[in-house]
């Protein structure tokens, strides 16, 4: 263990000593409802719906159905306690989190009463000072026990302990993915240091577990390391999970340990109904619950949500283009295959900087760009990162490297780091790229190519490491968002298909 872990572990065994009510008694029947949802992503108001829920409005989600369900739940039975957890990822993926930086949100979270939350890895997209000023903001606190930060560490506690009257004493431990430093831009990264999240979890559970009747990870690791993690880490009763945007209709059963995630963007919010009695987790019940037209609003949040668009609404609504055809940013497509979005911005940013090859991270793209009328609005939740194109020179072997990276991540796990590409062709078999052909002809290993990504990729972003420090690397000044934008303001319709520059066998 680390210095500073372990004088962390010594500070926290005090105050909780000194501040924790006593555990449960033998015999005693502890009943608990623990709601949760994740990877919320700014998303304010109501979404599309993307699956088969019923719903009458064709919408799910939005903050104010949120917070109203959770309040009409709360009030079902006034003794029976009830906790709320956030599993990270405020950040990122709407307008309105662009503009105004989080700052309603965390508030908003707050209202709606949010007992504890995990830092997201997408908490840093807006930069270090930014988030402090959300943990300055948030009226609850946001765990991450695996993140070392110097020289001045953020205000992150490791643990919690919860304790409503009538129920059970709650030890949480935050984890966040190991991959938090590669999967926002460094500049926002520096002198941050990712811990294991299992190493850490073997140090602070048993001393959650002597002092707490219910020890819960609240994880922003993803389902496979949740799965890991039970499995490596004994003493977990349950996961409350994030980060890869599962929506588990029941708990994932892992070594006996119940692993729940609730989808992402507030469309559902997960109910997990439980007694603690005599060290033994009696679950009563789950429910994945659809926040759709059905769920009551908070008319407070209501209000605050529909001032936040009004005062975007002048400049956002604005229709700057017209698609004659869907441009799919979808995960299961952008993340494992070929997207005409990808390809399009790939020629666009190929085309503006007279580049032999064009590269961009599938995590680029956060939204689709549907057929029909193209907002500001739009561009910016399709593009909220406010990348910066760069070129550089890459030398051939260089290049099949980066390509086989990407063709190496597994599909299954909606990968952010696989690559579109322009003035690539290639196939990918067998975890390689193959076939490879640039500008039409076999790539060579020896030769040099005129490179153009984002300064995400440019930075050594989504471990690209092979990308970090290329020979005339020099940033351009211009934003994938304008690029874009620029290119729907021109006359005429954008109607992008694809041409099989990506094939999988």
């Amino acid at each position: 263990m680390t210095r500073p872990f372990i004088i962390a572990l010594a500070v926290a065994t005090l105050l909780v000593a000194a501040l924790a009510p006593p555990l449960a008694l033998a015999g005693e029947a502890l009943p608990l409802t623990l709601l949760h949802f994740n990877d919320f992503h700014g998303q304010l108001d109501p979404v599309e719906n993307p699956d088969d829920s019923p719903t009458t409005s064709g919408h799910l989600g939005g903050i104010a159905r949120l917070a109203g369900l959770v309040q009409s739940i709360r009030a079902e039975e006034p003794t029976r306690p009830v906790v709320l957890l956030f599993g990270g990822d405020l950040l990122q993926g709407t307008v309105t989190s662009t503009v105004f930086l989080g700052l309603p949100d965390i508030e908003l979270l707050t209202e709606m009463g949010v007992d504890a939350a995990v830092m997201g890895n997408h908490e840093l997209d807006y930069g270090q000072d930014v988030f402090r000023k959300l943990l300055d903001t948030a009226g609850f606190p946001i765990l991450a026990a695996n993140l070392e930060v110097s020289p001045l560490p953020f205000p992150t506690p490791a643990t919690q302990i919860l304790h409503r009257p009538n129920g059970p004493r709650i030890g949480l431990l935050g984890l966040v993915t190991e991959e938090l430093t590669t999967t926002t831009h460094p500049r926002n990264t520096s002198g941050i240091a990712m811990q294991s999240a299992a190493e850490i979890a073997a140090g602070w559970v048993p001393w959650l577990r002597a002092r707490s009747d219910l020890v819960v990870v609240l994880s922003h690791l993803g389902l496979a390391a949740d799965r890991q993690l039970a499995r490596t880490v004994p003493g977990i009763d349950l996961i409350v999970g994030g980060h890869n945007h599962r929506l588990l209709k029941q708990p994932a059963i892992e070594q006996g340990v119940a692993i729940l995630q609730a989808g992402a963007r507030g469309r559902y919010l997960g109910r997990l109904d439980l007694v603690v009695q005599d060290g033994q987790i009696d679950i009563q019940g789950y429910q994945a619950i659809p926040v759709d037209d059905r769920a009551p609003e908070d008319a407070s949040i209501a209000a605050r949500v529909a001032d936040l668009n009004a005062r975007l609404a002048e400049e956002l609504e604005v229709v700057v283009g017209y698609n004659a055809r869907m441009l799919d940013a979808s995960r299961a497509v952008i993340r494992r295959s070929e997207s005409n979005l990808g390809d399009w911005v790939g020629d666009l940013a190929r085309a503006q900087t007279g580049a032999d090859v064009a590269l961009f991270n599938a995590g680029t793209f956060r939204a689709s760009l549907s057929a029909g009328e193209v907002r500001l609005r739009d561009l910016h939740q399709a593009f909220p990162f406010g990348n910066e194109l760069v070129t550089a020179t890459i030398r051939g072997a260089r290049l099949q490297q980066v390509l086989n990276r990407s063709a190496a991540l597994d599909p299954q796990d909606d990968p952010g780091g696989f690559l579109q590409v322009s003035g690539v062709r290639l196939v990918i078999e067998d975890g390689t790229a193959q076939e490879i052909q640039i500008g039409g002809k076999p790539l060579d290993r020896d030769a040099d190519y005129r490179l153009v990504m984002s300064d995400f990729l440019a930075a050594g972003g989504d471990g690209y490491a092979e990308l970090k420090d290329l020979p005339s690397a020099t940033a351009t000044g211009r934003l994938v968002l304008d690029l874009v934008t620029d290119a729907f303001r021109q006359p005429g319709r954008v109607d992008a298909g694809i041409d099989g520059r990506l094939l999988r066998r």
